[in-house]
């Protein structure tokens, strides 16, 4: 996976006791559903590979096409993907200095989204419930759903930045920028 709960907690406070299993769903199908479509899946690739390759092995590690691995860290990437990834300054193609936050910023605050609206239901023998804590006062429906579209807005706003960072820097690279499918949102008239 890309982040992690502590990603997540960087831009949105989350109580200390929640279970990484609980969020590491929403984190993956937030990656599965915004990030995948957004950047692609040879980066997706990419970017899903760091952390996970043992240093210390004497192995030499490779892709499934036979080529190896030598991404080990962030730190490793090339400076355009790095920046992708973490956010930054860039100059665009007017010469006008923008700041974007990056796709982990986008990744946390769209995971965070489907956390809130969902985190507290539960498929129980009996149907779906909602879970309830000792001490705690429940949400308004309404209240998880403002909670829930503020972050998902700004999640999509970060993702739409850094999307057009990573197409600018192609374009000013003379490279054609890798463009995945975008998505739409498809109305369909229901009677007459």
């Amino acid at each position: 996976m890309i982040i992690t709960i502590d990603t997540i907690q960087k831009y949105r406070p989350m109580a200390a006791n929640i279970k990484p299993e609980a969020i590491n769903v929403y984190i993956r199908e937030s990656e599965q559903l915004d990030i995948l479509p957004a950047i692609g899946a040879e980066l997706y690739r990419r970017y899903s590979q760091l952390g996970e390759i043992d240093a210390g092995t004497d192995t030499q590690l490779q892709d499934e096409n036979g080529n190896r691995i030598y991404i080990l860290d962030e730190g490793e990437l090339p400076t355009e993907e790095y920046k992708l990834l973490n956010g930054g300054f860039y100059t665009d193609q007017t010469g006008q200095i923008r700041r974007f936050e990056g796709l982990k910023a986008a990744h946390a605050y769209l995971a965070y989204a489907r956390f809130v609206r969902n985190h507290s239901t539960q498929v129980t023998p009996f149907g779906v419930v909602q879970k309830m804590g000792d001490n705690s006062n429940t949400a308004s429906d309404r209240n998880i759903a403002a909670v829930s579209k503020d972050a998902e807005r700004i999640g999509e706003a970060h993702l739409q930045d850094a999307i057009a960072y990573w197409k600018d820097w192609h374009i000013q690279h003379g490279q054609k920028a890798q463009k995945p499918a975008r998505r739409r949102k498809r109305f369909t008239a229901i009677g007459d």
